[in-house]
Order: structure tokens, then sequence, then C-alpha cells
């Protein structure tokens, strides 16, 4: 985001002080192009993380010779790294910018690959879920919130999004491909290692101006403020809600449904790896294709169409026993979710006023992201005492829950700081 040394020398260079550009303005995606392609490279970064460990659960268990209970402690680990990040979020950004935070967060994730690729003993191993799930909470927290101030926000957070699927697309192809070949499957985060290692680089340079400064003067002090303001705004935790479940739903669909083929529907592991990145495919070509249709009809009601038929799929998923049609249901599942994350950010600044913005996005985007770690753990403490089939009612559960949530959002409007009068609102508007 633009510093406020920056703003001060625009501010210069057009001829005076009268008007400082705001930190909340609107910016032309040609002026901070280069910005927003090391953002969308570090969300890439995510995605290749997210998306392994579901394919890689098969090698993983004879490796380290454990049941699916401690493998998804992972995802415990993980979800305790996003939780710390999310409270954390508003009071680094304030001291270290939009360039610190995401720099640290991507040298954070990058411990946390060294550390797997180690191959440590499995505490260690765990522990390093934990380094990735931080990192990659503080990178995705400031991306949201910079893409956000960008002209046409909901295209290119659209973009954003679908460069994540991207990642994740990539990510079981290169796993599966390494685990199949190899018994040493940690050879895969040497890849990420090294892609965070230049994810870091990139992130530094791009961010050179201003970096570790906030970007905003006096934010420190205000940080705490910000902090409540974003906690007591009931529109804040209903799309924590809608983005939790919708996560959970996300991570678990594409993390366990390989485990689920193999175990229910009998598949082989070095052939059916490869139907996760099937799911991330759609996921990533609906965020992309599905952007423009969505905000042309109308957000609200366009979540519940896709709502709708993707639990059409889920169910043809959960109850017709075909690998072929199990692959193509999950392929066109994920078509129609893939929007949900990038459309609730942007429906989040419509109905959240301008100056929570920077907390609720980094808020929203960090614990509402932690149900992608909190329901996979879930459903694999379940699946160790009942089965991995138990992944379909999850589903099935999750894709109504989020529905739920979604017709709780309020209207654009509706909302307004603690204390602001009917005619504050008014003026501002």
């Amino acid at each position: 985001m633009v510093t406020e040394t920056e703003n001060e020398d625009a501010a210069q260079a057009e001829g005076g002080w009268a008007q400082k550009p705001s930190f909340y303005d609107q910016k032309s995606a040609r002026q901070v192009m280069d910005k927003i392609i090391t953002l969308n490279f570090a969300i890439m970064a995510a995605g290749l993380n997210d998306a392994a460990t579901g394919v890689l659960i098969p090698y993983i268990q004879p490796t380290y010779q454990i049941g699916l209970l401690a493998v998804s402690f992972i995802y415990l680990a993980n979800f305790a790294g996003w939780l710390c990040a999310c409270f954390a979020n508003i009071h680094v950004c304030s001291r270290l910018g939009t360039g610190g935070t995401v720099v640290l967060g991507a040298a954070i994730q990058c411990l946390g690959n060294a550390l797997i690729f180690g191959h440590p003993p499995y505490p260690l191993f765990m522990a390093a879920f934990f380094f990735t799930g931080m990192g990659i909470a503080f990178q995705n927290a400031q991306a949201n919130a910079f893409i956000i101030t960008v002209k046409n926000a909901h295209w290119w957070l659209g973009i954003l999004h679908a460069i994540y699927g991207a990642g994740t697309i990539i990510a079981p192809l290169i796993a599966n491909t390494i685990a199949s070949q190899t018994p040493e499957w940690h050879r895969y985060y040497l890849i990420t290692s090294c892609v965070g290692v230049v994810n870091t680089l990139l992130l530094a340079w791009t961010f050179r101006r201003g970096l570790f400064r906030p970007n905003v003067l006096n934010t420190q002090e205000t940080a705490g403020s910000q902090l409540k303001a974003t906690l007591t705004n009931r529109s804040v935790w209903i799309i924590n809600g809608f983005f939790f479940l919708y996560s959970g739903a996300e991570v678990v669909s594409g993390g366990w449904i390989v485990q689920f083929i193999v175990s229910v529907r009998h598949g082989d592991p070095k052939k059916v790896g490869y139907i996760a990145s099937g799911f991330w495919t759609g996921f990533t070509v609906g965020r992309v294709v599905l952007a423009d249709i969505t905000h042309k009809f109308g957000e609200r009601r366009m979540v519940f169409v896709y709502l709708v038929l993707a639990l059409g799929m889920q169910l043809i998923f959960w109850f017709v026993p075909n690998i072929l049609v199990n692959a193509i249901a999950v392929f066109v599942l994920g078509f129609f979710i893939g929007p949900f994350y990038p459309v609730g950010l942007y429906l989040l600044t419509e109905i959240v006023p301008q100056e929570l913005h920077l907390g609720a996005i980094g808020f929203v985007a960090s614990l509402g992201q932690a149900g992608s770690a909190a329901f996979p753990f879930m459903t694999g403490a379940i699946a160790s005492k009942a089965g991995v089939q138990v992944l379909q009612p999850i589903m099935v559960g999750l894709l109504v829950g989020i529905g739920v949530f979604w017709a709780f959002i309020p209207k654009q409007g509706t909302i307004r700081l603690e204390g602001e009068t009917e005619n504050d609102r008014l003026v501002e508007s």
C-alpha cells in the first residue's frame, strides 16, 4: 500500500500540500502494477503450500507411521498459525506497513517450508505448519487489503484468487509426481522453499520505498482502537463466519478428496492424486469466468445460485460411486464455489465503514481463512474414528452453513460505526 511518505511525495510533485491523497483512495492498476504482480506471486506461493498437503497424506502416514488423527494435527498447527496472525495483523501492519508485513510473512512461510524439507521428527514437522500458516496469513491479509484499493477491485480480487488457484493446480501435480516416483516426498518442499526465497526478495524489492514503515502516520496509537472497532462490528463477524465455513469447505474437499477416493472408491494413489488438481482447476477457472457475471447480476443473488449448483455436485459425488463421475463433479463443484472468497471481500467493503477496511479485511482474511485449517483437522479427527466417508456429510453441512451466513449479511448502507449519527453517515455518503 502507498505509504504516508509516498503520499507526501506525490502531493509535492503535483505542486502543493493542499490535498494529500488518502490511503483509501482508489488507485489505477497501472500505477501499482508492480505491486499487484508481486502480491499475486505471493498468493500463488500460498496455493503451492495449501494444496499439496492432502495429496501427500497417503505418503506422510507410512513415513511417520501415524494414523489419520495424528495427520490431522498438521491442520491444527496450521490453524494456530492463522489464528495468531489474525489478531497480530493490525498491530504488525501499524508498525511495519504493508510492505514490511508481507515480507515478514514471506520469510516466516519460507522458514516453515525449510523445516518440512529437513524431514524432522513429527512434532517439529507439525510445528512447521504453524509457521507456514502464520506466514501465509500475513501475506493474505495484506494482499487483499491492498487489492481492494485498486479501481475495479472486484475484477482484480478475482484475478488475485485465481492466481492462488493456479498455485493449487500446480501443487498436486508436482507433489504427486515426486511422491509417486521417490520415497523422498519431502523434496517437494525444497521447491516451495526456493519459491519462498524468490517471493521474499521480490516483495522486498517491490515495496522497498517505505519498507518497514507504517502506511499512515500515527497508526500505532490507533491500532488498538481499530482492532476493537473491527471486533465489535456485527457485519465483520457474519462475513467471518461465511469465510470460515467457505475456506473449510474449500480445503476439506481439495485436501481429503484423494484419501476418500483411495479408501472408499479404492483408487490407485498414483493416479487419483491428479483429481485434486481437477478440483483446483475448476476452482481457478470459476474465479476468472464468473467474476464479471457475478458482479453484473448481483453478488447476493449469484452466490445463492452457485451454492445450489455446488450442493448438487456434492450430492452426485457422494451417491455416484464412479471415479470418473466423481472427478467431473468435483471439477464443477470447484468452479461454482471458487468466486465466493473474492466476492465476499468485495461485499465487505460495501457494508463496513471505510475507516475499518484495512483492519476488517485483514481480520476476515486471516480468521476466516483459518477455517481452511480448522475443518480439515476436524474432518481428519472424525475420519480417524468413523472412516473417511464422513467427508461427504461434512461437505454438505458446510455448504448449507455457508448459505445461512450469506443470508444474514446486511445490505449496503445499514452499518455504521459505534457512536456515528444518521446525519454523520448521510454527510459521508
